[in-house]
């Protein structure tokens, strides 16, 4: 379909963050093959379809870099203000939410909730496979990363062969707008060698590498002294005698080292040696404010120079009330109080636009000749009257409620 979408405002969402009045954007076979001034372009190709959002905003579709589908059930049942106690509350409680005869309402609710906060692209962690169809059948641009968990010696050809098996199926929906990954669960979670098999396919993918990595200061404790909350974990849960960590935190990363494109998701207890490690060789990092805050009572220090590029997410329902990627956006906001407002909004948009599609290595994220046509509007009529420019972004994040639409590939999904 070759068509002409314009609006009011336009953010392109590139490195300056630039703002056109009256944008018009033409879309053919699913990619943006003109940007210009929106009664020029009806001039010029007067033969398309075409359609002007007066009091709109039109900006790339939000990417939600890394969230997990498969607790889309949750509301109470884990415990918040310390990774610990909610830990041992995810322990005691997941099989009761994993097995809800609801489960499916509720991710598709959540697949849903994504698209009306304008989100088009997802990095989906899947531990289990259960949110595989759902995804795969659903609009949204998917990177489906699948999940390695476990540490149990005992069990490494059991969890390796469920893990396989777990890809190839995700592997049997590949398409231009679902691809399948891999991700490992966390350095305190996964057995070295389980990890090593897992990285080898890894290796073999032309599609990134997620890990949880170094989310709390317990992680670190337990790394570097094999002390702390993850040795009562591993004795008292596991009953394991005299456990210890896997890997050091240099050894881990050097599982990286060959990667082409990996995500770290977290970071909060990453000092310079290991964000210079991420920058030097390309990886992102994904922040999600809310999760943060509320297992680990931090936020990821945004004005750390050594940050390499660094996407937001949502991360799933276990830590988080909703995947609403606007109310992400206004918790960074006014969360991080020691950044000025304006330059924070347009790095926040940044963060949930072409930061999360460079980390996904998808071709969106843009308002940009040769991007995919991801896109979403959103009426905020008020914007195009402000009289300080410098302001709009900042508003956007304040004032935005719900997408009024959506696209993939130029085609309307919402």
């Amino acid at each position: 379909m070759r068509q002409i979408l314009g609006a009011s405002l336009g953010f392109m969402c590139d490195e300056s963050f630039s703002i056109q009045r009256n944008i018009g954007v033409v879309v053919k076979k699913g990619k943006i093959t003109q940007v210009g001034e929106y009664q020029a372009l009806c001039r010029e190709f007067s033969d398309l379809k075409h359609e002007f959002f007066d009091g709109c905003v039109l900006l790339p579709a939000f990417v939600n870099a890394h969230l997990h589908f498969e607790f889309s059930g949750n509301a109470v049942s884990f415990t918040y203000g310390d990774f610990g106690a909610w830990l041992d509350s995810v322990i005691a409680n997941r099989d009761v939410l994993l097995g809800m005869d609801t489960l499916d309402k509720h991710i598709c609710d959540c697949i849903d909730e994504c698209l009306r906060s304008g989100v088009g692209i997802v990095g989906a962690v899947s531990s289990y496979g259960y949110d595989l169809k759902m995804l795969a059948q659903s609009p949204l641009r998917v990177v489906f990363f699948n999940e390695a968990i476990g540490s149990n010696p005992s069990a490494i050809d059991t969890l390796y062969r469920n893990f396989c098996v777990r890809l190839e199926e995700s592997q049997s929906y590949a398409s231009s707008s679902f691809i399948p990954a891999v991700a490992l669960h966390s350095p305190y979670s996964l057995h070295h060698i389980f990890a090593k098999r897992v990285v080898e396919i890894a290796r073999g993918l032309d599609s990134p590498m997620s890990v949880h990595f170094l989310e709390s200061i317990y992680e670190r404790e337990w790394l570097e002294n094999a002390s702390g909350y993850f040795y009562k974990f591993f004795t008292q849960i596991f009953q394991l005698p005299n456990p210890k960590p896997f890997y050091t935190i240099t050894n881990f990363l050097e599982f990286f080292s060959d990667i082409k494109n990996a995500i770290f998701v977290h970071c909060l207890q990453a000092r310079d040696k290991e964000l210079e490690f991420l920058k030097q060789n390309t990886f992102s990092i994904v922040t999600c404010p809310r999760s943060n805050r509320l297992l680990c009572n931090d936020y990821l220090d945004l004005q750390n120079p050594n940050l390499p590029n660094v996407a937001l997410g949502t991360d799933g329902k276990s830590s988080n009330n909703n995947l609403n990627m606007l109310e992400e956006l206004r918790t960074a906001l006014f969360g991080y109080k020691s950044n000025d407002l304006e330059s924070l909004a347009k790095k926040l948009l940044l963060f949930a636009t072409s930061n999360g599609a460079k980390a996904l290595d998808i071709q969106s994220g843009e308002i940009k000749v040769g991007k995919n046509a991801d896109l979403a509007l959103f009426h905020i009529p008020e914007l195009s009257s402000l009289h300080n420019p410098s302001q709009i972004p900042l508003h956007f994040i304040l004032q935005a409620k719900s997408a009024h639409r959506v696209y993939i590939d130029g085609i309307r999904v919402l």
